[in-house]
């Protein structure tokens, strides 16, 4: 089975978003309407339930779960940074947020496809 048969929306990279995973700091590389990437400095377990936050647009709360999260290494100018990049999957919200929280990814994913196009 492809990576492309796993996943239930096309994933669309960003340009490194500041996020939070419940009280980890990270940044989202990539994201979709069902999940996400995140690269950040702290270990999490693949099940574990957490909140993805946007803390830049007023503090967006998306319920998720880690499936898996693997150890990378970025080079730079220095030493070699251990990082861990996880890929999440969103949880269902309330039937009242469902909406807006759509609105919301849509907007962003529309946004970085805009941002691809001007490179």
């Amino acid at each position: 089975m492809s990576g492309k048969d796993r996943r239930r929306a096309e994933r669309v990279s960003t340009a490194s978003i500041p996020v939070q995973l419940s009280d980890i700091n990270g940044e989202l590389i990539d994201l979709s309407l069902s999940g996400a990437a995140v690269v950040h400095r702290s270990p999490i377990k693949a099940g574990t339930a957490c909140t993805l936050i946007f803390p830049s647009y007023g503090g967006i709360y998306i319920p998720c779960q880690v499936l898996r999260s693997v150890v990378q290494v970025r080079r730079s100018e220095g030493d070699p940074e251990y990082v861990f990049r996880s890929a999440i999957q969103f949880n269902a919200v309330p039937a009242e947020q469902e909406q807006s929280l759509k609105e919301f990814l849509s907007i962003q994913i529309e946004r970085l496809r805009e941002q691809q196009q001007r490179r």
